[in-house]
């Protein structure tokens, strides 16, 4: 095996073990995209792109109470809806 395939698996390692923050001390932010790869991304990309109307709503049983929650953005949407 190469050194470069063996440092990729050493840091594919390291991911599996460390936080985001730790591997980012350690192997630099230019690396984060392998620490993502392994633990799937820290804010998904579809929540940073919401912009909800509250199309749809599902209920949810809350310590015996109904409530709406928009699907998209999970808010509690009870007030805006029943109002």
């Amino acid at each position: 095996m190469g050194r470069i395939k063996a440092w990729l698996m050493d840091m594919e390692e390291d991911a599996t073990m460390l936080s985001a923050d730790q591997f980012k001390k350690q192997h630099g932010e230019k690396h984060m995209d392998i620490w993502e790869k392994i633990n799937g991304q820290e804010t998904p990309p579809e929540k940073l792109k919401i912009k909800c109307h509250h199309k749809t709503v599902l209920m949810e049983k809350l310590d015996g109470e109904s409530i709406l929650v928009c699907e998209r953005c999970e808010e509690d949407v009870t007030g805006e809806v029943i109002g």
